[in-house]
C-alpha cells in the first residue's frame, strides 16, 4: 500500500513539474504553503536558448506557468513558478524526432531533496530501457543523471489480455518506437530542474553540456 502511495504521488509530482505550462513569459509566484519564503528569480532567464543547444534543434514552445497549472502535491510542496521551454530535433531511424525539455521551477530549498529523488525514481519507469547512471562533474552535488538505451527498432510487448475478463484466449501484442533518453536534474538554492533530451542525439556528452550551461545561469 505505502508503495503504491509513493508510485501515486510520485506521478502527480512529475506531471506537476513536466506538463505543459501557460504562455505568458514570466513566472508568477504562489504563496508559500509550506511557510518558506522563497526568492523570486525572473525563470525565462534561466531557460536555455537557441544558442545552448546543438544547432539541428529549433525552438518550439516556451511557457510560464501559474499556481493553477500544477497539481495540490506540488503546491503543498511549496511550488512558486514554473517555466518550461522545448526544442525540436530532427529524427532518427525510427522516424522519431529529437526533443530537449527543460523544466524549472521554484521551492523552498528544504524540499528540493525529497524532490530530486522522486522524480530521478518516476523517470526511469520505462522497464523497457537500459539505465546507467550519469556523473554530475561540475553541476552540484546534489544532481543527478541516467542515459536510457532503447531497444533497436519496433518493441513488440505483450499486453496480458485476462481471457476470464475479455472472453478471448489469445493475448494481444502492442507496438511502439523507443527511443534513447539522456536526464538531468539539477538544483541550486531554490531553482529544480530537469533537463531531458530524447531521441537519436541522446548521450552522455550532450545531456552533461547542456546540464552545465543550464546550472551556470542560476545565480
Amino acid at each position: 500500500m505505502k508503495a503504491l502511495l509513493f508510485t501515486i504521488l510520485s506521478l502527480a509530482l512529475c506531471a506537476a513539474i513536466l506538463g505543459a505550462g501557460c504562455t505568458q513569459s514570466r513566472a508568477t509566484p504562489a504563496s508559500p504553503a509550506t511557510g518558506q519564503a522563497v526568492p523570486t528569480v525572473d525563470l525565462a532567464t534561466l531557460a536555455l536558448t537557441p544558442s545552448d543547444v546543438p544547432s539541428n534543434f529549433t525552438l518550439t514552445s516556451q511557457a510560464a506557468k501559474n499556481p493553477a497549472d500544477v497539481g495540490t502535491l506540488a503546491r503543498d510542496l511549496g511550488w512558486q513558478g514554473g517555466y518550461t521551454v522545448r526544442y525540436t530535433g530532427p529524427a532518427g531511424a525510427n522516424g522519431v524526432p529529437g526533443q530537449i525539455v527543460q523544466s524549472i521551477a521554484l521551492y523552498p530549498s528544504a524540499t528540493i531533496p525529497d524532490l530530486i529523488a522522486m522524480s530521478d525514481k518516476q523517470d526511469r519507469a520505462d522497464t523497457d530501457l537500459t539505465y546507467a547512471n550519469l556523473t554530475p562533474g561540475t553541476i552540484g552535488a546534489t544532481s543527478r543523471g541516467f542515459l536510457g538505451k532503447a531497444p533497436a527498432g519496433l518493441y513488440i510487448k505483450p499486453t496480458n489480455v485476462n481471457p476470464l475478463v475479455t472472453g478471448s484466449e489469445h493475448h494481444d501484442v502492442s507496438a511502439e518506437l523507443k527511443t534513447d533518453v539522456a536526464e538531468m536534474i539539477i538544483s541550486k538554492g531554490n531553482v529544480f530542474e530537469v533537463i531531458r533530451m530524447t531521441g537519436p542525439g541522446a548521450d552522455t556528452q550532450a545531456i552533461t553540456a547542456l546540464a552545465e550551461k543550464a546550472y551556470a545561469k542560476i545565480p
